[in-house]
């Protein structure tokens, strides 16, 4: 007897679309170094890094608050509040702002001891370097992702530009290696954040819900900050004090690349988002050599030889990476034939089809569900 179709309440499946989500990381990684130099300068005019970043988080937070006036927002919150109530997100998976709240932290620190290009480029070696971690561990949407060597590769080509953008830095007087370690750190945190807001962002369907989770909950890992260095007596507020009037919007520049990256994730995986971001620091570190008039000294040379080629090899990985594994994926797909492959891509895209499939016999759920997972692999 035929089982009658049934709508599920999970969220659709999205059209995976590559081209528009390395365009957006680039736009991403541009981003997150203007926010950098925006929190680094309010730093130094307050004296105080965690009022910067007071101030970052809670005028996005605010902003976004605003927003909330819009019911599609709204009606992403209440999806997510929906899906952890049946089990389809757990709540750690909706405080990936957290590692937000650190990043910002430790950028409004760092950036005026190290300088914006180093922060940048540390950060997002440390991005890319735990992205293999968390596409390995399933954390993003895209399930679990085998550790091979292309993407080892790529990952390392990352961390070498850390180091030699800081190895001109390396025996000065006033070089501090900590803000650098810190750097990756937290960039390491940002991998994790961006694969939970991928996961959040499609149970929520609208970027700016997720973005506002991730605001409230770093906003509120400051506050908490605040007040214990308050408590210890190592934090006093001072008033707003005279700063270029682009430093303030650094809240602005951080609601762009969180919402950017919930939605990127999604189509590229933590891994090659990473990678796309790492592009665009180098145009952030050839800005700040300029600024210094360093471009034309030997140190400087060589820093900009090495990044471009770590750009150009970066490049060649992205366009690499989706060839390497479609031809895996191919290979492993033959072996499981046309018709369940088939079956497969029609669960993984038709609502109905899934509606369909839970009152089939379980041997046929157990089949598709091993083919969708293989085609997961495969995005």
């Amino acid at each position: 007897m035929p089982t009658e179709a049934t709508e599920v309440s999970g969220p659709p499946e999205l059209e995976v679309q590559h081209g528009p989500a390395l365009v957006g990381a680039v736009l991403g990684g541009v981003l997150t170094s203007a926010q950098g130099r925006m929190n680094g300068e309010l730093s130094r005019a307050m004296g105080q890094p965690i009022e910067a970043a007071l101030w970052s988080f809670g005028s996005g937070l605010a902003v976004l608050t605003c927003l909330l006036a819009f019911p599609r927002v709204r009606a992403g919150l209440g999806r997510v509040r929906a899906g952890v109530r049946d089990g389809r997100l757990r709540w750690f998976q909706c405080i990936g702002g957290l590692a937000g709240g650190l990043f910002v932290a430790c950028q409004t620190f760092a950036v005026p001891l190290v300088g914006v290009a180093l922060f940048t480029v540390a950060s997002i070696a440390g991005q890319t370097g735990n992205a293999l971690a968390v596409d390995r561990l399933g954390i993003g949407p895209g399930g679990r992702k085998p550790v091979h060597l292309d993407r080892v590769g790529a990952a390392l080509l990352a961390i070498v530009g850390v180091a030699v953008a800081v190895s001109g830095r390396l025996g000065g007087a006033e070089f501090s290696l900590l803000p650098i370690v810190l750097a990756v750190l937290v960039g390491g945190g940002v991998a994790i954040q961006q694969g939970t807001n991928a996961r959040v962002n499609i149970e929520s369907r609208h970027v700016l819900s997720t973005t506002f989770l991730n605001f409230l909950t770093g906003t509120t890992l400051l506050v908490v900050i605040a007040l214990g260095e308050l408590a210890a007596g190592t934090f006093h507020p001072v008033a707003l004090p005279a700063a270029p009037w682009w430093a303030w919007f650094g809240g602005v520049a951080g609601i762009g690349f969180i919402a950017i990256s919930a939605w990127g994730v999604r189509h590229l995986g933590v891994l090659v988002f990473g990678l796309a971001l790492s592009v665009a620091s180098t145009v952030v570190l050839l800005r700040a050599l300029q600024e210094r008039r360093l471009v034309q000294t030997e140190r400087g040379k060589i820093a900009v030889g090495w990044l471009i080629v770590e750009d150009l090899a970066m490049v060649l990985a992205l366009v690499l990476l989706p060839q390497v594994t479609s031809s895996r994926c191919h290979a492993q797909l033959s072996a499981v034939g046309g018709g369940p492959l088939r079956e497969s891509v029609h669960a993984v895209h038709s609502r109905p089809v899934l509606g369909n499939v839970q009152g089939l016999p379980a041997g046929v759920q157990a089949r598709q569900r091993h083919h969708a997972v293989l085609l997961g692999h495969c995005l």
